[in-house]
């Protein structure tokens, strides 16, 4: 019922306002166009296709040359996580749609996010990787008091939706294969903007500003918006590891 009433309405929203494709400005008239905020064609281009590009198990970006792992992180000690996927290069279209959602508020938007992060988690189960929970990155304090929101916070709330719905969906003899509740068992203390720093300043800077505040599942997939030198990642990685997770996984939207 609940997702019956936001597709009623996304369209009254379009009916009233014609906001038109985030992207491209194309009119939505479609059910699937109107309640991501992206046009057919617009989502077309942004398909995920796992099986075209190898990726660097550490970091999650594709392997251009390389065969096992990416030049950066072979010049790097090995993160603490077990398995990383990242998903757009953060350019283009691809671009345009997170700015548009994280600095717009165009909340629409997460509802396309949380189904890529979806099919995520079913390509990693498909390669062997299972897990209990999604554990978002925390986001900083300052960032929150500047942005008025956080856009981590909900895309976990859409995460939980989505399970919710395919629970719904689901019968009692095929219940479905992934059904990881979010938990937000991460906090981040107060630090300096990341953002001027480089690789190692970041990971100094956040040493010891991460710590867990619950139990921890023993598998859990650890998810962010951006990914830039990925620093981030790892120390939240080692915090989850610390805290008594025996599997960490990563996956970002985009990576820059």
């Amino acid at each position: 019922m609940n997702k019956y009433i936001e597709i009623l309405g996304a369209l009254l929203r379009e009916l009233c306002f014609e906001r038109g494709c985030v992207l491209c400005d194309r009119p939505l008239v479609e059910q699937g166009e109107y309640l991501y905020g992206l046009c057919l064609d617009c989502q077309k281009e942004l398909t995920l296709d796992f099986t075209i590009d190898s990726r660097c198990p550490h970091c999650g970006r594709p392997l251009i040359s390389e065969q096992t792992s990416c030049m950066t992180c072979r010049q790097h000690e090995s993160p603490p996580q077990d398995i990383a996927l990242a998903l757009y290069p953060y350019l283009g279209k691809a671009k345009k749609m997170l700015e548009s959602y994280k600095f717009n508020k165009n909340i629409q938007l997460a509802w396309f996010l949380v189904n890529c992060l979806d099919q995520a988690v079913q390509y990693l189960a498909g390669i062997g990787y299972h897990f209990d929970a999604w554990v978002p990155v925390p986001s900083s304090p300052g960032k929150l008091k500047q942005k008025g929101w956080d856009h981590i916070i909900t895309l976990s709330l859409y995460l939980d939706k989505l399970r919710k719905q395919k629970l719904h969906r689901a019968t009692g003899a095929n219940p479905p294969e992934q059904n990881m509740p979010v938990i937000t068992c991460l906090e981040r203390l107060p630090s300096e903007s990341q953002k001027k720093l480089h690789r190692t300043e970041r990971t100094i800077n956040l040493n010891g500003k991460i710590r867990c505040i619950d139990v921890v599942p023993k598998r859990v997939l650890l998810f962010d918006d951006v990914m830039t030198t990925g620093s981030t990642l790892r120390v939240c990685a080692k915090a989850l590891k610390e805290g008594g997770a025996e599997l960490v996984g990563t996956v970002v939207l985009f990576y820059d």
